[in-house]
């Protein structure tokens, strides 16, 4: 059975790290939903950053080595746009909801489809450099991460699902409307968050795809106690 892990180095560099998972089976994306724009618009309307949420990004960025205003980790370039009048723009449902998170909490959020994986593991944890990545759209500009990136691959296949952690995504794993399975990763720090700021956040984005795209749907938490779970 494939496992989700965090790599204990990163919990050596970053102990306040807490990835949360929703991993969701069965699901349906096909179609647009007008609810789910209407929420994703709020959202984007009511955003509210504290500088603590993305100050602790940028200082994690710069800890393992990456120029955090080279490299702008997403939730800093998220809440860039929208003060530059830019809010993102609907997509599908699955990911209309995960950037809701993103903007109610001022967190990191992205998903990635399963299927894409091929029954294989996955990990959050520091580049050798011999992974490959080919970015979001551009499936033949293919890239290797830095040694010591944080990166989440297959250990398997060492293909990169998200290149400096949570920067640039890879086009394999992209959701789209035939989608059925799904990981989706709301990363936090402790602080300015709390354990319970994640349970709530979960809970949250776990509902509404029960709602809105149906399947079966699980929550897991990974934290230095707990730093993998079966898929």
């Amino acid at each position: 059975m494939a496992a989700y892990t965090v790599e204990p180095a990163i919990f050596e560099m970053f102990p306040a790290f807490r990835r949360g998972v929703v991993v969701a089976n069965g699901i349906d994306n096909t179609n647009t939903d007008p609810e789910t724009v209407r929420l994703l618009a709020a959202a984007a309307a009511n955003a509210s950053a504290e500088p603590a949420k993305i100050e602790v990004w940028n200082e994690a960025y710069s800890t393992f080595g990456a120029d955090p205003d080279k490299h702008t980790p997403s939730i800093r370039f998220l809440y860039q746009q929208i003060q530059k009048g830019k809010p993102p723009r609907s997509i599908s449902k699955v990911v209309d909801l995960f950037n809701i998170i993103s903007l109610r909490w001022i967190a990191p959020c992205g998903g990635d489809d399963l299927s894409a994986l091929e029954g294989g593991d996955l990990l959050l944890g520091l580049a050798r450099g011999d992974e490959t990545f080919a970015p979001l759209f551009k499936p033949a500009a293919v890239e290797a991460p830095l040694p010591g990136e944080v990166i989440y691959y297959t250990p398997q296949t060492r293909r990169v699902l998200c290149r400096r952690w949570t920067w640039r995504n890879a086009d394999f794993s992209k959701i789209a409307p035939a989608t059925k399975a799904v990981a989706i990763n709301v990363d936090m720090m402790m602080p300015p968050f709390t354990e319970t700021d994640l349970e709530s956040a979960l809970g949250d984005l776990a509902g509404m795809l029960r709602r809105f795209c149906g399947g079966e749907v699980h929550t897991h938490v990974l934290k230095p106690a707990t730093p993998s779970f079966s898929l």
